[in-house]
């Protein structure tokens, strides 16, 4: 759930999927076969391709306080307190929004953190779940910045247009990246769900390869990633849940769903580099001559999986490359999975994209883990949505 402003007032929206990136880099490299290659979130870059019919979503203006000094104008944006207000949507450095990019391209600053924000819309959409392209609103002064109630500042589109014409915000920004929410109606516990179709282009950015018993089957996602620990509530961000970081070797102590409806899914992890640097093939598996499934983040980051991990002894690092794998088609419901990590510590080990060799089953897993090919399940306190597909292989 997150807050909006509409019409003057504050409403609920729920967020049905995870983001979707409007630009595709321009190359499918044979080392990932896993996920089409979407370039990154950016500031003043309009999309090329769309995730719906362009008739099926609306415009998500964010409002970011952009009224720091000189060298820092952006400072109010990820230190709010200091500058005396609160934020809906608080800033990446603090806590990534499951289903908002944890960094995006800025012209002048580069690929920064995503700055805290506020959101503001236009319309309810007939509370129906659709997609919605970002657009993005620098507040030049304080005294029209909304609080968290909506007593004051900009809280509908008819201020947003005043404060620009009185030059108190700067004029609107477009970007390529687009979230996907339903505005929840009054009285109603959730929104209605869309019967808009989806492009064929979103609806390949959703799969995922996973291997089960032998086989590749495609998954499908549909949710952002839930990160399953809670970090203390924060008063400066009003409008969201701060979760704690992602982390492998933690267990979640809160979980999305009941346990029952959630299963295990192992994530390889090619680790049998240098001493000093065993998760290189992760990061470089064409140097080592395999293929991942899933790009690590310094490629690619993947729409519904977080973009940075704590890694004991490495500290926060760039999601590394991976492949799936499951034990269970769970009747092909869509439910959530609980990452599981396993280091592949011998080549020999490692699947190919085909599924023909390597741990592609979890009988293979127990049996490389016994012979000292892979390591011990690892938790972690990360949960992924999708549903299993139909086998592409076998």
């Amino acid at each position: 759930m997150m807050p909006a402003f509409l019409n003057g007032s504050v409403v609920n929206s729920e967020y049905e999927q995870g983001f979707f990136v409007g630009n595709f880099s321009g190359y499918s490299p044979a080392t990932f076969g896993g996920e089409p290659i979407v370039g990154g979130a950016s500031v003043g870059v309009k999309p090329n391709v769309f995730p719906t019919d362009r008739s099926h979503f609306d415009a998500l203006w964010v409002l970011v306080p952009w009224w720091g000094p000189a060298a820092q104008p952006f400072a109010p944006a990820y230190d709010p307190a200091a500058f005396g207000i609160q934020l809906q949507c608080a800033p990446a450095n603090i806590a990534v929004c499951f289903d908002h990019p944890a960094t995006v391209s800025v012209p002048g600053l580069g690929v920064v953190p995503l700055p805290g924000h506020d959101h503001l819309i236009n319309t309810a959409a007939g509370n129906y779940d659709e997609w919605w392209n970002v657009v993005v609103d620098l507040v030049l002064t304080p005294s029209v910045f909304p609080t968290l109630s909506g007593s004051t500042g900009i809280t509908s589109l008819h201020d947003l247009r005043a404060a620009q014409d009185h030059g108190l915000v700067a004029p609107d920004i477009p970007t390529n990246f687009f979230l996907d929410f339903a505005v929840i109606a009054p009285g109603h516990a959730d929104g209605k769900k869309s019967v808009a179709p989806e492009k064929i282009i979103l609806s390949q950015s959703q799969m995922m390869p996973t291997f089960f018993r032998g086989d590749v089957y495609n998954s499908y996602y549909d949710q952002g990633y839930f990160v399953g620990n809670l970090s203390a509530p924060n008063a400066t961000f009003g409008g969201e849940p701060l979760l704690g970081a992602p982390e492998t070797g933690t267990a979640a102590t809160v979980l999305p769903a009941h346990a029952d409806n959630i299963a295990p899914l192992y994530v390889l992890v090619p680790w049998w580099g240098p001493t000093a640097t065993p998760y290189a093939p992760a990061y470089n598996p064409a140097a080592y001559g395999i293929q991942v499934q899933c790009a690590p983040a310094t490629v690619s980051i993947c729409w519904d999986h977080p973009a940075t991990i704590f890694v004991p002894g490495l500290g926060v690092v760039p999601l590394p490359g991976h492949d799936h794998l499951v034990g269970t088609l769970a009747n092909h419901a869509d439910i959530w999975w609980n990452v599981v990590v396993v280091l592949v510590l011998d080549p020999s080990a490692w699947p190919n994209l085909a599924g023909t060799v390597g741990i592609t089953s979890v009988a293979q897993l127990d049996a490389a883990q016994t012979n000292g090919e892979a390591s011990a399940g690892l938790p972690t306190n990360v949960f992924l949505n999708f549903a299993m597909g139909t086998a592409m292989t076998g």
